[in-house]
């Protein structure tokens, strides 16, 4: 079974966002698809999966090496060899008439545990707002969320708003707790916004109101601040979303400077990057919560992941952030009881509808509040 197309497709998902799916045709009629969205950038993406993706043409589905290196490049290139990747394993799951997990060595478990993440899909951005929302995700069936609460906060906003800014964010999560109770899982993600002292305020407000942990207070290229914030705040420390491989995380880990890792099976190569990046994580005993933005594709490879990954924990979702997105493929995800379940489709368990794709072409999509990539 030979490679005869790769190509990229870009598809209007929301206000804020357009994915580029990575579509692999081969001689006998089997497709395989991958997910290679990079906000902002998504035409840069496509020239990179056609030029990488060409590479591939005519190589045996099953019988040579289909992994193409996107180290050194950058996230363009990152995103382009992870959705290619993902493409590849669809294709041999498909061929085999197997499901990636099984590929993989076999699930740990079949039911994963997810938490709805929400910043795009929330309009009202009030306290009350945060808390009226986390009820309505309860109530379809969610066990744990997370937030997005620090608008308009970076170390560039001028001092005298900053408190405000940072004690509106604190009041929405605390709204979220009232409004759930204690038995909800609650995260807060700041987007690399904070200083040191900053972020052990916002621990401090937030401990009373038991957050399962706080995200990427401080940026990752200040390591040892990151890992003061660790040994200080007295809560999980997660992040790592935007590495691009298991090297780019050794100095973290080296350092101590995180509890729970999120890598991105779009930026660390695919499923064969996801697969390396375990490894290592798992030799430093961390906890591993995937990050997941979230098409259906993502979220499939993601899934299949998380069943064969010894250290997971939990992994992240996004209410669709409009209605069509759950028509362009053939399986959408619903949490029950506060997971997802592993497809057991052969590949990666879901098809992309080829013709819904074309008619949601790419728009200009609205920069997420502070145009913080990862949103």
């Amino acid at each position: 079974m030979k490679i005869t197309k790769i190509w990229a497709e870009v598809t209007h998902a929301s206000m804020y966002s357009n994915y580029v799916f990575v579509i692999a045709e081969t001689d006998e009629g089997l497709i395989g698809f991958g997910d290679a969205t990079l906000d902002g950038l998504e035409f840069e993406v496509v020239a990179a999966v056609n030029n990488m993706g060409s590479k591939l043409i005519g190589k045996d589905v099953l019988e040579d090496q289909l992994s193409v290196d996107g180290g050194g490049g950058g996230l363009i290139t990152a995103a382009a060899a992870s959705g290619i990747d993902i493409a590849m394993w669809d294709l041999k799951g498909k061929a085999l008439g197997k499901p990636i997990y099984q590929l993989l060595g076999g699930a740990i478990r079949k039911k994963i545990p997810v938490y709805a993440s929400f910043n795009r899909a929330i309009r009202d951005r009030t306290p009350e707002g945060f808390g009226k929302f986390a009820k309505e995700l309860v109530a379809e069936g969610n066990k744990a969320l997370k937030c997005h609460p620090f608008d308009g906060v970076s170390w560039r906003t001028p001092l005298d708003d900053q408190k405000r800014l940072v004690d509106e964010g604190c009041d929405r999560f605390i709204a979220m707790r009232e409004a759930v109770g204690d038995r909800i899982a609650i995260g807060a993600d700041a987007h690399w916004r904070f200083d040191l002292k900053t972020a052990l305020y916002v621990a401090d407000k937030l401990k009373p109101y038991h957050p399962f942990w706080l995200e990427t207070p401080i940026p990752e290229k200040k390591p040892e601040l990151l890992r003061e914030f660790r040994l200080q705040s007295g809560v999980l420390v997660a992040g790592g979303e935007m590495q691009t491989g298991a090297e780019a995380v050794l100095p973290l880990l080296q350092q101590g400077c995180l509890d729970v890792y999120m890598p991105d099976i779009r930026y660390v190569g695919g499923i064969t990057g996801m697969v390396k990046m375990n490894g290592v994580l798992e030799t430093y005993d961390v906890l591993i919560s995937p990050h997941n933005m979230c098409s259906v594709i993502t979220c499939a490879a993601s899934l299949h992941m998380a069943a064969v990954m010894k250290n997971f924990m939990h992994l992240e979702y996004h209410p669709a952030e409009a209605p069509w997105l759950r028509e362009f493929s053939d399986r959408y995800w619903d949490v029950e009881d506060g997971c997802f379940t592993v497809p057991e489709g052969p590949g990666l368990g879901v098809n992309l509808n080829l013709k819904l794709l074309k008619e949601h072409p790419y728009e200009k999509a609205k920069p997420v509040r502070l145009n913080m990539l990862g949103a």
